[in-house]
């Protein structure tokens, strides 16, 4: 069975979600980061520099995804699925 265009259509959805989640994740990312720049307790900034250290993992994994996608993408049009 040859799955590729299935595939490829997949991949697309899944891109075009992750760019929208991105835009919403950077805006996140920003809020946090802008309340430990104004917080006070040096341990409280020290959890919120952890919660932005995850957002970078997930963006970083998120990036990642998005390029295996792409390479997906070029595997089905040459036909190099293994």
């Amino acid at each position: 069975m040859d799955t590729r265009e299935d595939a490829l259509k997949l991949a697309q959805e899944t891109i075009k979600l992750l760019l929208e989640c991105g835009t919403n994740i950077d805006e996140l990312y920003r809020r946090f980061r802008e309340l430990r720049l104004l917080e006070d307790t040096l341990s409280f900034q020290t959890a919120l520099l952890h919660v932005e250290h995850a957002f970078f993992m997930l963006v970083q994994s998120t990036n990642i995804l998005k390029e295996q996608l792409k390479l997906l993408e070029v595997a089905a049009k040459k036909g190099e699925i293994q």
